[in-house]
């Protein structure tokens, strides 16, 4: 029997290597090609896939007629799947070509555009924090917003260039910086250009700051809630995969990402209407956005959207939702990309908890320590780094992911002990810079 060709979209990053391992085994099952900017360096991911496709990422638009036809140089593809927020946009001119369900235009435009996304979650009475588009006059833009205020790149992705502003003037004075970061950062997303200012620059949206409620006892020094919900839709059914809690330090000023936990311990009335939320968003968007990655924060009587991404959750939650649940989110999303409707487990979760490694403070990391005592632990599950001694550490504004995550999970274990073993791991677990 001919394999399936099955396309999957990449932008590197070395948290997804678990995604590239479950590729490789899937060889047996389909011809898989893997396509990713003509920038990157292949070396690393060239013997999990059957073929590599590089491509200008940037120009997808003014190119997809050649791309569409070295993709068919190497066979017509039967479903394309993505794995990257910068991928969007060439996932839905592939799918358009190709006949293949996938996101449209309207799905680019809203998924990747955090002030169009807004302005569509607003009109589905799905609550939203206050918000502006800081382009034109940015004094009366924040004249309409109550301080402080919470800012980020229009195109950005993964808490990146996302901070805390106290009051009008820092605002004014210290937007500038974030604006030439994030040119240089996106200034190979296809996008950038689709979306810059008059200046050439990518727009900034500002919104009034929001709390979250801990819905759940935590010995986490988590104040402030937050859920991400996996969801996929098909045949006009939204089925929710899992919701991680995803608690937060504190309110700014930077808003990096520290852990997922599941099954969500928030009260079933929240669980309740997280499904409805993303329902009405899957409905809204149609049956080409077959997944989303949805975070919410939570209060007591209800949950405000912070953003969605039209694409699945990163490296740590693929991993978290297999351990869980049992799911494997890339099986489930060729099927989808195929039409055909996904298997889904649904026997009862086993408590997981994936927290990320961050080195200290920026810098060249000089060591890496306590990992044997970390992995000793009967309920550790996994761990991976991601960076090397005498590699670079970033941390925010520039972070867009850690330096490594543990897994812990069991399922005659209680979350509270279960967070007391992680903690114990993080304590001797340490990247130093």
């Amino acid at each position: 029997m001919k394999k399936k060709h099955i396309i999957v979209l990449y932008s590197h990053n070395p948290s997804r290597l678990e995604h590239l391992r479950k590729l490789k085994k899937l060889r047996d099952k389909y011809i898989i090609t893997l396509v990713l900017d003509e920038n990157t360096d292949t070396e690393s991911q060239k013997d999990y896939v059957d073929n590599i496709l590089k491509v200008p990422m940037k120009k997808v638009y003014e190119n997809i007629d050649e791309i569409v036809k070295k993709i068919k140089k190497i066979g017509v593809p039967d479903g394309i799947i993505n794995v990257s927020e910068m991928c969007v946009p060439l996932h839905s001119l592939l799918c358009e070509k190709f006949d293949l369900l996938g996101p449209d235009d309207n799905i680019v435009r809203i998924g990747r555009n955090k002030y169009e996304m807004r302005k569509f979650c607003k009109d589905l009475n799905i609550p939203v924090p206050k918000f502006e588009l800081l382009n034109g006059d940015l004094d009366s833009k924040c004249n309409n917003l109550k301080f402080p205020v919470v800012v980020k790149p229009t195109i950005g992705g993964g808490s990146t260039l996302v901070k805390r502003f106290e009051n009008k003037k820092d605002l004014l004075e210290g937007i500038d910086d974030l604006v030439k970061i994030a040119n240089e950062r996106y200034q190979n997303d296809a996008l950038y250009l689709k979306y810059a200012d008059e200046k050439g620059s990518i727009p900034f949206i500002a919104e009034e700051i929001i709390g979250g409620d801990m819905m759940f006892q935590t010995n986490f020094p988590f104040k402030i809630g937050e859920i991400s919900v996996e969801s996929i839709y098909y045949e006009g059914e939204t089925t929710v995969l899992a919701i991680h809690d995803k608690p937060i330090p504190a309110n700014g000023p930077y808003f990096e990402e520290y852990i997922w936990s599941t099954p969500t311990r928030i009260p079933q009335k929240l669980q309740e209407k997280a499904k409805e939320y993303v329902s009405r968003i899957h409905e809204n968007l149609g049956q080409g956005c077959y997944v989303l990655h949805t975070e919410f924060r939570t209060f007591r009587d209800d949950l405000i959207l912070l953003e969605f991404g039209a694409r699945l959750g990163g490296g740590p939650i693929y991993k978290s939702l297999l351990h869980s649940t049992g799911n494997d989110y890339l099986e489930i999303l060729i099927n989808l990309s195929m039409r055909i409707k996904p298997k889904v487990n649904k026997d009862t979760n086993i408590n997981t908890i994936t927290h990320c490694l961050w080195a200290d403070k920026e810098g060249i990391i000089q060591k890496i320590v306590g990992e044997p005592k970390a992995v000793w632990d009967a309920y550790y599950c996994e761990h991976q780094i991601y960076d090397d001694v005498d590699e670079l550490a970033v941390r925010a504004p520039k972070s867009c992911r850690s330096n490594g995550h543990i897994v812990y999970k069991g399922n005659d274990i209680s979350f509270d002990e279960l967070e007391k073993r992680v903690m114990k791991g993080l304590k001797n677990f340490r990247v130093i810079t």
